[in-house]
């Protein structure tokens, strides 16, 4: 054998042997990970119950749950809905031999306690468990352990908590039980309960046990996947539009007050609030109406600001031609045997589109409506969305009211051209305002930005276009008007220097259940887009009875100037003027 030919030889025998020892060392990696599997999955209760009684009383199938985001504008997540670990605390009646007073008093700084019954009940000896407080954060539950010794048991838990408590609450929502399972009741708790909900919550939180679950959700269309929900909501935006509202609720004794800001072109929500409001992580003595999310549920007759949707039908099905339209302007209309005035009883002589804008005229509003068909307002009306849900992501979408509209009576068009006779959920409206805002194309309103989900995919919402309810043309037609009509606001006192705002106030009169309006009671609404031309953010408020005044140009016109500026400022939009 020559040397080359005993190089071969050797060069064969060590690949062997390192094909051997790499097979050796797959085979004893094999055992160890289905070692480690015996322990973690087979003898994990075991273990983890050794390690918990070191130091607590252990607690299974605690209690797990998706978490829900807020984002800032630098895509920060921050939690708006998410889990808090402590401890509850017990002691043993029967056993317990240390200061009973001192326990109370030591307790009921942290937690309400009835004294009669906790005496009662910690005094009978007949008992083994006695539960004294719940949700006691880890440093306090120590400190009390300090303090009491083996007196007293801590049990490891895990609740809901919600740290903007009750930012967004209506939105965001909370949990319930049904039966013996914490459910959502409310908001994205409810609408995502299937996303949010974690339903193996007894298995050991180890590689093998979260691999075969989230196979599981891959290879089984039946399944709905686990994950946390990011919102659209910016918390900075959304805590300055609730001091804005509440402020004004506060100053005009308001019976409700609301407001929604949106992103017209994407239909992204970034903010939206409503008063009377709860604190998400203590609302056992909220009244149960307060739970409703009225921004969705709630319909309302929302007075002049439907006045430009009208025009912009009116132009947009040729009934009108805004540069030629004129009419003259005696005060107040007949029609049949009602008479319908401006606000201030007052003619104006011949006026054209922009004047009835500007002064919200009722009678040119019921002179337009009146130059269009029947059916072509029916039509308008569907477009705008008015006739079905925005299918928002959030549960209870209430139904909007149009059907006066089946009637042909003349008197129910002209009210319908100004706000009045028909009623609309606030989201319904903003849906629809929009449209001005985004060529003349609706867009489905969401919280949702996306979702990830355990398993590692995710999933983003799309912009989903609702429909056209007028042509672009229509649209940029009456921006221009709401521009000029906002600048006239006070004398032009409210307009911003540097930046178009197309604006509109609306005043309607409150619906008496027992038939009719009230007369001493109104809803103020009033909505605004900028840059006028190419619109970033659209902000809708309105306030229900506000007390000792008349016109929303007297509660909303300022609280709309801060929020716009506000979102000027944090969003450092360009100027356009």
């Amino acid at each position: 054998m020559n040397a080359r030919q005993k190089k071969k030889k050797n060069n064969r025998v060590f690949t062997n042997r390192l094909h051997g020892v790499f097979v050796l060392l797959i085979v004893i990696a094999l055992l160890l990970l289905l070692n480690l599997f015996h322990i973690q999955v087979s003898k994990g209760y075991s273990f983890r119950e050794q390690a918990d009684n070191q130091y607590v009383v252990a607690t299974y199938n605690a209690f797990e749950r998706g978490s829900i985001f807020f984002k800032e504008k630098d895509s920060t997540l921050l939690t708006a809905a998410g889990l808090t670990k402590g401890f509850k605390i017990s002691i043993n009646p029967s056993t317990y031999d240390g200061d009973i007073d001192e326990l109370y008093a030591a307790v009921k700084e942290i937690t309400y306690l009835d004294k009669e019954a906790f005496f009662r009940t910690s005094n009978n000896t007949s008992r083994t468990y006695f539960e004294i407080a719940r949700q006691v954060d880890e440093e306090t539950a120590q400190s009390l352990k300090e303090t009491f010794g083996r007196d007293i048991q801590l049990h490891s838990e895990k609740w809901r908590s919600y740290p903007f408590a009750g930012a967004a609450a209506h939105s965001i929502g909370i949990l319930g039980y049904q039966g013996d399972d914490l459910e959502g009741r409310y908001g994205l708790e409810r609408e995502f309960e299937k996303t949010l909900r974690r339903k193996n919550t007894d298995l050991y939180t180890n590689f093998f046990a979260r691999i075969f679950h989230n196979v599981k959700t891959l290879v089984d269309p039946n399944e709905e996947p686990e994950g946390d929900i990011i919102t659209t909501i910016d918390p900075q935006v959304q805590i300055f539009l609730e001091n804005e509202l509440k402020s004004v609720q506060e100053k005009f004794d308001s019976e409700s007050v609301g407001g929604i800001i949106i992103e017209p072109k994407t239909g992204a929500i970034k903010a939206l609030g409503a008063f009377p409001n709860f604190d998400n992580n203590d609302f056992g003595d909220i009244n149960l109406g307060t739970l409703r999310n009225p921004l969705i549920e709630n319909v309302y007759e929302v007075g002049s600001i439907m006045k430009p949707l009208i025009v912009a039908s009116a132009i947009d099905t040729n009934s009108i031609n805004p540069k030629t339209f004129s009419y003259y302007d005696a005060g107040s209309i007949e029609v049949e045997d009602y008479t319908i005035k401006n606000f201030d009883g007052k003619g104006r002589g011949y006026v054209d589109v922009q004047e009835i804008l500007t002064n919200s005229l009722n009678t040119g509003m019921v002179e337009i409506i009146q130059s269009m068909p029947k059916e072509k307002v029916r039509e308008a009306v569907a477009k705008f969305g008015f006739t079905s849900k925005t299918a928002i992501d959030l549960p209870n979408e209430g139904n909007n009211i149009t059907s006066n509209i089946a009637s042909n009576r003349d008197i129910e068009f002209a009210n319908i051209s100004f706000g009045q006779g028909i009623a609309v959920t606030p989201i319904s409206m903003v849906n629809s305002l929009s449209a001005l805002a985004n060529d003349g194309v609706r867009m489905k309103p969401h919280l949702v930005e996306k979702i990830n989900y355990t398993n590692g995919l995710s999933t983003t919402t799309e912009h989903a276009e609702l429909g056209e309810a007028f042509s672009k043309e229509t649209s940029d037609t009456v921006t221009q008007m709401l521009v000029n009509t906002f600048d006239e606001y006070r004398n032009g006192a409210v307009k911003f220097d540097r930046h178009s705002v197309a604006a509109k106030t609306g005043t309607a009169q409150i619906s008496n259940p027992e038939g009719g309006y009230y007369e001493d009671r109104n809803l103020h609404s009033f909505f605004g887009y900028f840059p006028a031309y190419e619109p970033e953010y659209l902000v809708y408020l309105y306030t229900v009875y506000p007390k000792n005044v008349r016109y929303a140009s007297e509660t909303l016109i300022d609280p709309f100037r801060n929020t716009t500026r506000f979102l000027l400022n944090h969003y450092g939009v360009a100027p356009d003027r």
